[in-house]
């Protein structure tokens, strides 16, 4: 494929971003606007145009699926050398390389399952270690290295944040990191978490290593941006060192893990703390109708309006149901009507805000006849939803008590609520279903408080 080639078919936002080169680069892009497409084309351009050395150029997302994505789509398009990365993977290995030339010794073992450990750390400060209160503790103990808060510092800051924590007392926590770092020392082994601070510790405090890796990459891509750690950032700015060629890209109203770190603040200032850099907007989705983009805006309430490449398509619904039963039934036969229409299982979601709403479901769909899991209807949870899409999706249980959850309390807390259910919408590229019990636990249920705007009362 040549030069030329790589840039037909781009829109001109698209076109603009694939043809600015050379310079700090901040691209907002929103839901369903060609984000990956718009980036790997960018990639291909500059290297089949010679502007950039692919052997010298580093891309990175937060999966490995996107990762792989990455590359594939470069491949296609004749393009090979670039090192498509998720943050851990770049990070382990500089640090695998790096460390026995910094400390004379291997790098400790990376322990990607710390749910044994945090149990163990549990168990040692008088905690039962339930399955909930290990979740709950192992995602403080990642918040606290995202974040660069140290252990004595958690229980004040934990508080002034508003850490809303359901089965775990904050001073239980502070034990339990304490704990679960001297496990990890006896067993020898880091954390993913320690990874990335790991190889910031080498970047920062080894001159030596830094000039190798700035040597070795001079042009970046940083992709879903808006998702970006304190950590993270740091890592960034230790990887570019202050190089021209870098761009970031991301949609904050799409932030959906500032419990667990991320900071959109890094995407949107991204521009205005660089000299000479540009900042563009993508806004044409090419994934949604017209009614699912207008019902997520409305949600939403995102300051940038999408504006839809397909056009018209069938109104968003909004259905009541007498209560979670009554809701299953009636989202299974749905389920069952678009696919008679045509639509493949595959192409189909049920989307809930929790685990507990999915494993709801799982019984009612099995003895309706719809499948589900890898060969039928895709069950999953809003924040597992994000990165993908299907022709119609329907999301369960809006009601007020679970949408927002209870444990958002602060405005910030509840504007990730709304932005989350925003995501949620946004998966849609035809048919989208909004249902609510109004009986909820045996009381009235409202339907949820993000839903208004759509006419929901």
């Amino acid at each position: 494929m040549d030069v030329a080639q790589i840039l037909d078919g781009l829109d001109p936002d698209q076109r603009r971003v694939a043809e600015t080169l050379g310079e700090p680069l901040g691209v907002i892009a929103g839901a369903g606007t060609g984000k990956t497409r718009t980036i790997t084309h960018r990639l291909a351009y500059a290297v089949l145009a010679g502007a950039i050395d692919p052997r010298a150029t580093l891309a990175c997302t937060f999966t490995t699926a996107a990762a792989a994505e990455v590359r594939t789509r470069l491949e296609a398009m004749g393009v090979r050398g670039v090192q498509s990365r998720t943050f851990h993977s770049a990070a382990l290995r500089q640090a695998q390389y790096f460390w026995p030339q910094a400390y004379g010794s291997a790098l400790p073992r990376v322990e990607d399952r710390r749910e044994p450990l945090v149990a163990q750390a549990c168990t040692r400060v008088g905690l039962a270690a339930t399955p909930a209160e290990v979740a709950e503790v192992a995602a403080e103990i990642s918040w606290t290295k995202q974040t660069n808060v140290l252990p004595e510092d958690y229980i004040g800051l934990a508080r002034t944040d508003r850490r809303t924590l359901l089965h775990v007392t904050s001073d239980s926590v502070a034990d339990a990191i304490v704990a679960y770092e001297e496990a990890k020392q006896a067993a020898c082994v880091i954390d993913l978490d320690d990874l990335l601070l790991c190889t910031v510790a080498l970047l920062a405090t080894q001159p030596d290593v830094a000039k190798q890796v700035r040597a070795t990459y001079r042009h970046f891509v940083f992709d879903e941006f808006q998702d970006v750690s304190p950590v993270e950032w740091r890592l960034v700015e230790l990887w570019t060192g202050g190089r021209r060629d870098v761009c970031v890209v991301g949609d904050p109203a799409q932030t959906i893990h500032t419990f667990a770190g991320a900071r959109s603040q890094y995407l949107e200032s991204f521009a205005a703390g660089r000299p000479g850099a540009g900042e563009l907007v993508l806004t044409t989705n090419y994934r949604s109708t017209t009614p699912v983009l207008e019902a997520a805006a409305a949600v939403g309430r995102s300051p940038r309006r999408l504006q839809s490449a397909r056009g018209a398509g069938p109104a968003v619904e909004l259905v009541p149901a007498r209560d979670a039963l009554d809701e299953a039934v009636a989202t299974a036969r749905w389920l069952k009507d678009r696919h008679a229409d045509g639509v493949a299982w595959g192409d189909l979601a049920v989307l809930f805000r929790t685990h507990a709403g999915v494993e709801s479901i799982r019984q009612i769909l099995a003895d309706e006849g719809v499948p589900f899991g890898r060969l039928g209807v895709g069950l999953g949870t809003l924040h597992g939803a994000k990165g993908r899409e299907w022709e119609g999706v329907t999301l369960g249980g809006l009601h007020d008590g679970t949408v927002p959850s209870p444990l958002a309390r602060s405005a910030a807390q509840l504007a990730e609520e709304r932005r989350l259910l925003y995501v949620g919408l946004t998966r849609a590229r035809t048919f989208l279903r909004l249902t609510w019990p109004v009986t909820a636990g045996g009381r009235p249920a409202r339907p949820s408080r993000f839903l208004a705007g759509l006419g929901a009362t």
